[in-house]
């Protein structure tokens, strides 16, 4: 996969995005080109509620990222993998 594309800061999507309520933890974030004008853009959210429209419209909105996957996990336990 790509590094992000330029004019794009990771760490400021992922500091919005730890923003929304509820939202305990940010991982597993990737975003990349698909083609020249258009990003993608997916995310793991640890939150106890379903935050997955709040989080896609900060992205469309702020970021004009339309292409999104946002999965919400109820707890992050990376020692299960």
């Amino acid at each position: 996969m790509e590094g992000t594309p330029s004019g794009i800061k990771y760490e400021e999507v992922k500091e919005d995005l730890l923003i929304l309520e509820d939202v305990k933890e940010v991982h597993d974030l990737h975003i990349w080109s698909i083609s020249t004008k258009h990003l993608a853009l997916s995310a793991h959210l640890v939150s106890e509620r379903d935050v997955t429209q709040e989080a896609i419209e900060l992205i469309q909105k702020k970021y004009k990222i339309f292409h999104t996957t946002i999965q919400i996990d109820r707890q992050y336990c990376p020692d299960q993998l």
